[in-house]
């Protein structure tokens, strides 16, 4: 403890002298009293200890200058910063008293706190720094643009490695709780991010980033999605780049995140109307009265006070609010517009997006008049449009004042989302055209237009993948047809025919499909069916006889011969089917879960009073029909062990009927198999495919397959009649190990290792931390390496957005083990400077980070899966208490025209 002593007075020798000029021998002369005091001061606390040092008096009263007082004769007071008056009064028995007062001055060095100016002299500054970094306080270099003051600053000097910083353990917790946003004055003359992270908190670390533009000072803005309060303050200058040199940091401040100045000028998603530097009214027009207002009505979902659009609807058909956005909405990957609306009328909702690359397209979602109600529209598409339009019951004549907010592009709630291509041959021997790949090249137009398209209609059991060929007659001809030339000549000795699945808004379409003989078109044949749908998927299946072996290497495709309309039809999966490629699919026929499912092998493990199976032609068909009413024929399914949760069980098969008729189909479990997990398919006499899904959720887990009488069930109930079945397989989707050898993807992909939802298939960014940093993070259910989902990473322009799993394998990760990081990727980097990263980090103590690993090489992006392994070893002595975290980023740096974009699955972690 430094102690200060100081002396306030001396101690003077009091002569008492005694006048007996004109007094009477018994006056007595009275003592007088000497006030006085010194103290001790402990600066690092402010604690005095006052010293008494008068005389003559036995009774004290002292006023310490803060309002308090005392009458010890040695008090002890603790004060804050700031000078005092201290005033001492001393008294003795007969009356006498003196006073003494002394000024005190107290300085308590102050530890760093919110707001940092670095100009407290009696505040310290003591930063600890990392991986290479040095931090200091000076004078500020550069008095210009936002810091344009005489003051003191702090320096951080970068030597070049990634992820080097500092951090303040802080004097008082910045809390979160109401202000969420922190601002900071930055200097730097290079383009860069500025990386800030809150640690040692209530609730776990947070962290974000923000751009500066290279100008010298900038105001740079940080906000946290968080409620707790941290005790420590780091930053990471240039965080995964590796830029040196000198960078200075000054005001520090805790402010309101709707206190950050709004700086765009263009209107683009998300729109919340609290950016006071966008012109509303010019980029949102219409036919309706808009105006961005005050919320009025703060209540439910929205009641925060902020910035809304008000709509006024006079009562016109199609009154509309028409928002042209300055960025085009691109809904590759996220195909929902999500907006709160507020509304006391029950209306419906139309949304409606124009000037796109593909025809306008609009969905309409009902707002039940309660308030403030979320809406999401789902578009099935994956163009890009400019122009987005509210019609607030649309064709509707409602008046009244309604008002919107918070307008954001979203995954979207597509509850059956398509089932991505996995293949697809255009060669003669495998021919089979799903449009995974666009074909238009390899598609003659001879009066029909073929466009490469999303499918229209996917959600159905006929037909659910994502693309299909759109035709359009012009109607120049009766004859508009569209034409597919072939390497070789078609063998109908390894297959029977040709299957298609058409969609007709026209009743009674009639589909004809013609081979001919390139070069010699009088050498042909043809065959031809007619719908029995309309505005549905069916398939349809067209036979070939093997005399037509070897003749035919052009199919050529009428919809509505004659009929001379300019109508539009789609089609999807043309493709030989028969024994050599099972039914179409391109491959042998898999049953799956199953055995015997295409019944070559007789009756075997089939059971059921109707049940006969027979013999087509050469044995490359084989029927099990239904004759009997009220009878059922199933297969056991003893073969299979136990549901697995979170799975999706798909039961596939072919079936017709010698009239239109309705039959049960679905997978029956122990506990009870007629009673639910059915479902009603409609047969024809053509022979359509079919394909039911089933998840695992929707099925009591607690009961197995094993039972007597969990079975695969076809039931025609009361009908009569013949039925035909064929090619039955039952799959599964994200179940791991034996039996996934049918549709559906191949499992889910790879979740092992210390990683949780590595292969992405829980649909959301549980266990992953998304860093945006200009780029763009997110989930893609368009594009996977197995199962539905992948991860996305798209940056273009000074960004690096990143995936990151942190802090897993506490407690099993230690020094000496090798780690091996290993994902799918698939994706492509443009320009110059582009970099896609793996990072390893090994989480210490107090959030320590000892070790930070680079993976080199790093992962070669291409346009096809290819899969990354990386390794590396912890060395000996190393702090691994909070185990490992790793960060997959894609980063671009000031290059003009640098973008990379990336998809990643199947990520794991893994111990050696």
């Amino acid at each position: 403890m430094k102690k200060i002593i100081q002396t306030l007075k001396y101690i003077s020798v009091l002569v008492l002298a005694l006048s007996f000029t004109n007094c009477e021998d018994d006056d007595v002369v009275l003592p007088s009293v000497e006030a006085g005091f010194t103290y001790t001061l402990n600066i690092d606390t402010g604690t005095v200890t006052f010293i008494n040092i008068s005389e003559n008096a036995n009774n004290y009263e002292w006023d310490f200058g803060d309002g308090t007082t005392s009458t010890e004769i040695n008090p002890v007071k603790i004060y804050s910063n700031g000078t005092y008056t201290v005033v001492l009064k001393a008294k003795n028995v007969s009356g006498a008293s003196d006073t003494f007062e002394s000024e005190i001055t107290i300085l308590i060095p102050e530890i760093a706190t919110l707001p940092i100016s670095f100009d407290g002299e009696n505040t310290t500054y003591d930063a600890t720094t990392f991986n290479g970094a040095a931090f200091t306080v000076v004078d500020n270099p550069d008095v210009s643009g936002a810091n344009a003051v005489a003051s003191k600053v702090g320096e951080i000097t970068n030597s070049g490695a990634q992820f080097e910083g500092f951090y303040f353990d802080l004097g008082a917790p910045l809390d979160l709780s109401t202000q969420k946003s922190v601002k900071a004055l930055v200097w730097s003359d290079k383009v860069l991010d500025v990386l800030l992270k809150l640690e040692e908190g209530t609730g776990a670390d947070v962290e974000t980033t923000a751009s500066h533009g290279g100008t010298g000072w900038e105001e740079v803005y940080f906000t946290f999605n968080s409620a707790a309060s941290y005790n420590r303050f780091t930053m990471f200058i240039d965080p995964s780049g590796t830029i040196s040199g000198k960078f200075y940091i000054d005001a520090i401040s805790q402010i309101a995140t709707d206190a950050i100045p709004c700086t765009e000028t263009n209107l683009e998603l998300p729109v919340d109307f609290d950016c006071n530097g966008i012109d509303y009214a010019a980029k949102i027009v219409g036919n309706v009265s808009f105006e961005v207002v005050d919320n009025p009505e703060l209540s439910g979902i929205n009641a925060e006070a902020s910035k809304v659009g008000k709509i006024v609807n006079v009562g016109e058909n199609w009154e509309n609010a028409f928002f042209n956005f300055d960025t085009a909405i691109d809904l590759t990957s996220n195909k929902g517009i999500r907006f709160k609306l507020f509304s006391d009328q029950a209306l419906p909702i139309k949304v409606k997006l124009e000037d796109g690359t593909e025809a306008p397209i609009e969905v309409d979602v009902n707002h039940t008049g309660s308030g403030w109600e979320e809406l999401t529209f789902t578009f099935n598409s994956s163009a890009s449009y400019n122009d987005m339009v509210v019609f607030i019951d649309g064709p509707g004549t409602a008046a009244g004042t309604f008002y919107i907010d918070d307008i954001e592009q979203v995954l979207g709630d597509t509850a059956e989302p398509c089932e991505a291509e996995t293949m697809q041959s255009l060669s003669a021997a495998d021919f089979n055209l799903t449009f995974m790949l666009d074909p238009t090249s390899s598609i003659i137009e001879d009066g029909g237009d073929f466009t490469w398209i999303d499918n229209p209609d996917f959600n159905n059991d006929v037909n659910t993948s994502c693309k299909v060929g759109q035709i359009t007659k012009l109607g120049n001809n009766p004859w508009d047809n569209n034409q597919i030339d072939l390497d070789a000549k078609l063998d109908f000795n390894a297959n029977e025919g040709l299957k298609i699945k058409v969609w007709s808004s026209r009743p009674n379409t009639e589909v004809r499909i013609k081979l001919e003989e390139i070069g010699a078109p009088n050498n042909n044949v043809e065959k031809f069916l007619t719908t029995s749908v309309t505005s549905a998927w069916e398939e349809l299946i067209f036979a070939f006889d093997p005399a037509d072996s070897g003749k035919y290497n052009k199919i050529v495709i009428f919809f509505d011969l004659n009929a001379n309309n300019t109508d539009t039809y789609y089609f999807d999966d043309l493709a030989l089917y028969g024994s050599s490629n099972g039914g179409g699919t391109g491959g042998a026929f898999d049953d799956g879960l199953l055995t015997n499912g295409d019944f070559e092998n007789g009756s075997t493990a089939w059971i059921g009073n109707a049940v006969d199976v027979r013999t087509e032609g050469d044995n490359s068909f084989n029927f099990a029909d239904v004759t009997v009413a009220g009878n059922a024929f199933d297969v056991n399914l003893s073969q299979v062990v136990e549901i697995v949760p979170g799975a999706t069980y798909t039961l596939s098969f072919e079936a017709s009927s010698n009239g239109n008729r309705t039959m049960l189909a679905g997978i029956g479990l122990n506990q009870d198999p007629w009673s639910n997990n059915v479902s009603e398919v409609n047969l024809t006499t053509q022979t359509q495919s079919f394909s039911l899904e089933l998840k695992a959720t929707d099925l009591n887990t607690s009961a197995d397959f094993g039972g007597a009488n969990s079975r695969v069930i076809f039931d025609m109930g009361a009908a009569t009649g013949v039925v035909v079945i064929d090619n039955v397989s039952l799959t599964c989707s994200d179940c791991d190990g034996g039996g996934n050898t049918g549709g559906g993807g191949t499992g889910g992909g790879t979740t092992s290792g210390l990683v949780t939802n590595g292969d992405f298939e829980t649909g959301d960014e549980s266990s992953w931390i998304l860093f945006q940093n200009g780029g763009t993070a997110t989930l893609d259910n368009a594009i996977s390496n197995g199962g539905s989902w992948s991860g996305k990473l798209a940056t273009n322009g000074p960004s690096n957005p990143a995936f990151k799993q942190e802090r897993i394998g506490a407690g099993t990760v230690n020094a000496g083990d090798t780690v091996t990081i290993s994902f799918d990727h698939i994706g492509a980097i443009g320009g110059e400077g582009g970099v896609f990263n793996v990072i390893l980090f090994v989480e210490g103590a107090g959030g320590s980070v000892p070790i930070t690993h680079v993976f080199s090489p790093t992962p070669i992006l291409s346009d096809s899966w290819t899969t990354f392994t990386g390794t590396f070893t912890i060395p000996n002595g190393t702090d691994t208490s909070e185990g490992i975290s790793f960060l997959i980023e894609a980063v671009c740096g000031g290059a003009t025209g640098c973008s990379v974009t990336a998809n990643i699955d199947n990520v794991s972690a893994t111990l050696n």
